[in-house]
């Protein structure tokens, strides 16, 4: 079912507003049946949800064709998510997605899930652009989305948000075995 999703938003994406890649995308969805476990939404579920509203802003700011002409693909390095309420069959909910801030070769994603103004869940994702093993700048992205104005100033939450990603590449990756 996480295809026929993913599929539904790419048609929507393609016959919405064009904007810029740094504008908040917001998006609706409905809870569906073989989203839920017992009775309220799974996580992979929502986590497929939330690749749907990246998949709105890279479609609708131009980013999916301009990929497709230089063969570039953007794997996300780490993705870090809270839960804060659950969503229940049928519910409707939002999606926002914005990208926060950009350096030479990373693009960090924000993104949060409400239901009537309350937080379902948030979460921020570290993505780069690859063409073959090489790392494509952001700078050569952003020239080529035409987007002029990037958020450049990197507050708390990415310091703190990279610090957490390493601390977790020694401790699970690097040392396992010494659990």
């Amino acid at each position: 079912m996480r295809w026929i999703r993913l599929i539904i938003a790419l048609i929507h994406a393609k016959f919405k507003k064009k904007l810029i890649g740094t504008e908040t995308v917001c998006k609706s969805f409905r809870v569906w049946i073989t989203d839920i476990d017992v009775s309220v939404m799974n996580h992979a579920a929502i986590m497929t949800v939330l690749e749907t509203g990246r998949l709105d802003l890279m479609v609708r700011s131009n980013f999916f064709k301009v990929a497709s002409k230089n063969k570039w693909f953007f794997p996300s390095q780490a993705i870090s998510i809270q839960f804060y309420r659950p969503l229940k069959v049928f519910q409707k909910a939002e999606i926002y997605t914005r990208i926060s801030y950009v350096d030479e070769k990373w693009i960090y994603v924000e993104q949060k899930i409400e239901r009537k103004g309350k937080p379902i869940a948030a979460c921020i994702v570290k993505n780069t652009i690859k063409k073959g093993r090489a790392t494509i700048p952001t700078s050569e992205i952003m020239k080529a989305l035409n987007i002029k104005k990037v958020p450049t100033i990197k507050y708390d939450l990415i310091a703190t948000y990279e610090t957490e990603n390493i601390q977790m590449n020694e401790k699970l990756v690097d040392h396992w075995e010494d659990f």
